[in-house]
């Protein structure tokens, strides 16, 4: 099975002596509404999802089954796909919303992960590549269910129009180390709006560091929004409406600290990533993976998110649903 993409290359120790094989039970096949059809001329398989006029319902893709003792931590990682427009049927619409969700549930019923990446597609932009990068935590033993599905939509719906995602839809898993974590932006600190020129840091986190140093991989998985207009969110307000898009970039810092809160060690710093967000496409993903490593010396984890709009409208960063989140391997 192919591990993780984020998964560490190296670790100071081994991982418990768990395989896999053992972890997963067999994947459900997918209902006939997600059979895969083989798209002309291309080798990999292609699931053809409807558009619709909202989010959901959604497209089953995949699913797997793990079962897990409490305190068990699995790296999950969606396998590469692309997301593109397949018919425009009778319409033109500016943009077509795409989204893949991973959930999984525990045994309890209850729901144990939800990530998602969503962005729209444009007849300017008309592909794109989703990627979710999640930490599964068992808080307690059982079989825990996870599926992979996947959505289009658009207000400005039209008979016949359909996306295709195309790739083998599925996902990674590998046990990680129980001191691995995951953090996100909660809906209680609401949506953020990044206004041009501003720096901001949306989901920062702070844990110990481990005794005698560590080397870990850190990822982070959120998406920003353009300020079309005032009515979408409340925290557009104020926006320019002469604006037809934005320029944004972002990135991940790494630094560990002392007792005292002091910097131990280098920084850590991710390539500075640049997009032009246009306003038809609106919804945007970040995605920043960073290899790090701190001293003994750190007594702590110092994790954050950089953002800032550099020209254009304001934008929105989102708080719940799965909309951001990070995964510390260490």
């Amino acid at each position: 099975m192919r591990q993780p993409r984020f998964r560490l290359a190296r670790r100071r120790a081994p991982l418990a002596p768990l395989a896999l094989a053992a972890l997963l039970t067999a994947p459900l096949a997918p209902t006939p509404a997600t059979a895969r059809t083989p798209a002309a001329g291309a080798a990999s398989p292609t699931t053809v999802v409807p558009v619709q006029r909202k989010s959901s319902p959604t497209t089953l893709l995949s699913t797997r089954t793990y079962r897990l003792t409490a305190g068990d931590k699995v790296a999950l990682d969606t396998d590469p796909l692309r997301f593109e427009t397949g018919s425009w049927g009778a319409g033109r619409p500016t943009n077509v919303g795409t989204t893949l969700l991973l959930t999984c549930v525990g045994p309890d019923g209850r729901r144990a992960l939800h990530a998602h990446d969503g962005e729209n597609l444009t007849p300017d932009e008309p592909r794109r590549k989703p990627d979710i990068r999640a930490l599964l935590e068992a808080p307690r033993s059982g079989t825990y269910r996870c599926e992979l599905r996947a959505s289009a939509y658009t207000n400005a719906w039209a008979r016949g129009m359909t996306v295709h995602l195309i790739g083998e839809p599925g996902f990674a898993s590998a046990l990680a180390g129980r001191t691995a974590f995951t953090w996100d932006r909660p809906a209680a600190a609401g949506d953020l709006a990044l206004v041009p020129g501003r720096v901001a840091e949306p989901m920062n986190v702070t844990r110990p560091a481990a005794a005698g140093g560590e080397r870990m991989t850190v990822t982070v998985d959120a998406e920003v929004t353009t300020c079309n207009n005032t009515r979408d969110y409340a925290v557009c307000a104020g926006r320019d409406p002469s604006a037809s898009g934005a320029v944004f970039r972002s990135w991940l810092v790494v630094q560990g600290r002392d007792a005292a809160g002091r910097p131990v060690g280098r920084t850590h710093r991710s390539a500075v990533v640049t997009r032009t967000v246009t306003a038809a496409k609106h919804h945007h993903m970040l995605h920043h993976t960073l290899p790090a490593a701190v001293p003994s010396a750190a007594r702590r984890l110092d994790v954050r998110l950089r953002t800032q709009v550099v020209s254009g409208d304001r934008m929105v960063f989102h708080a719940g649903y799965g909309y951001a989140h990070g995964v510390v391997l260490r």
